[in-house]
């Protein structure tokens, strides 16, 4: 974050948190329920939302190697992201030329070639055929230019973007927009990955995302966890273009209230939530931060991948117990936040309440669903 963009943040939470005062919208937003259990509005999303605009999709070293891989399943479309010799982040298909078999699962690393496991059919590092069995079989295809499908993929400032169109164009400027600059202050391009921890939830991939637009909730869900730290529900909210800022203090920050505004600082006195369209948040906690990424499954609106991962500043000397802290991060999502939002999915697929509510103060739900259904409407 820009220095000049923190003090500005840092004096409207101190003023927020004075005067009692929430971002509010301008009136409650009534939304149908079915938007989160409807197979059409699942299948209107994967087309309008997943394979037409740039989807943030992991930290640079979460894959930092050449050879070094990931898979994930996005919306029914196996990728495959791998460093190539040449440093850059390769976006592939994850199927195999020949017969569409799965090449790699996980996450991991490879030599110079890996071969799919059902015919041996080798690919280097940037997805090139390099090794045919038999390939007198099949003499229109040749080694050496035969290569996987691949997607226009980047990476800018340590996060890894990919749109899953293999005829489309990757234009990052203009899909981040203001939010650009911002995030590229973070400088994660030297950050160490820490770990990561992947779940199938019974719950729509919008709910995740849900979960972290508003801090109503945190005094109440989390107050044996996170809620003693942060300030109560006083929160800060800013539309980024299609993307968003959420500021959430923690207490420590009024300790600065008696200094120099010219040096108030937001870190690390807050937890800062980037919602990222369409479907991440990116979560700076001071001395570490966190992707979160919710894949829908293909076909089932109360089905969702999540994909957790942590990192922090790769020449950090605090000795930290980076385990412990993930560990924790993740059992508060798992066991308080997703918890409810399975259970909300199950009350809504009931049928019998069709609509559900979005106060003022839940201004960040407000605007993540606008900005949802104007994409959907093109």
């Amino acid at each position: 974050m820009q220095p000049e963009t923190e003090r500005r943040l840092a004096t409207e939470a101190l003023d927020r948190i004075g005067r009692s005062a929430l971002p509010e919208a301008d009136a409650a937003m009534t939304v149908d329920g079915r938007r989160y259990t409807c197979t059409d509005a699942l299948a209107a999303e994967k087309e309008a939302l997943f394979r037409r605009h740039p989807l943030p999709l992991a930290f640079g070293c979460e894959i930092a190697a050449p050879g070094d891989y990931l898979t994930l399943d996005i919306a029914g479309v196996p990728v495959l992201l791998m460093r190539g010799d040449d440093g850059t982040v390769q976006g592939l298909l994850n199927t195999c030329r020949h017969r569409g078999a799965r090449l790699l699962d996980g996450a991991g690393h490879v030599g110079k070639a890996f071969a799919c496991p059902y015919h041996n059919w080798s690919y280097d590092r940037c997805g090139v055929l390099r090794a045919q069995p038999a390939g007198e079989h099949f003499p229109h295809i040749a080694v050496g230019e035969e290569r996987l499908v691949r997607f226009p993929a980047a990476e800018r400032d340590g996060l890894v973007w990919l749109l899953l169109d293999p005829a489309g164009a990757l234009d990052l400027d203009a899909a981040l927009g203001p939010l650009g600059p911002e995030l590229a202050a973070y400088g994660l391009g030297g950050y160490r990955h820490r770990g990561s921890h992947a779940w199938t939830k019974r719950m729509n991939w919008k709910l995740g995302v849900d979960t972290f637009l508003e801090y109503y909730h945190v005094p109440i869900l989390h107050r044996g966890s996170i809620g003693k730290t942060l300030f109560g529900t006083v929160f800060l909210y800013e539309a980024l273009g299609r993307h968003a800022r959420l500021v959430a203090p923690r207490r420590s920050i009024e300790d600065q209230r008696d200094g120099d505004p010219a040096g108030w600082r937001v870190l690390p006195h807050a937890t800062i939530v980037y919602r990222l369209f369409p479907n991440a948040v990116f979560i700076s906690q001071g001395p570490h931060v966190e992707l979160v990424r919710f894949f829908p499954d293909p076909a089932r609106p109360d089905t969702t991948m999540c994909r957790f991962s942590f990192a922090s500043p790769a020449d950090d000397r605090s000795g930290r117990d980076w385990d412990e802290m993930m560990r924790l991060a993740l059992g508060v999502l798992d066991t308080e936040d997703f918890a409810v939002m399975e259970g909300v999915q199950a009350n809504l697929a009931a049928g019998i309440q069709r609509e559900i509510v979005f106060g003022r103060n839940e201004i960040g739900l407000q605007n993540f669903h606008h900005v949802r259904d104007a994409a959907l409407a093109g």
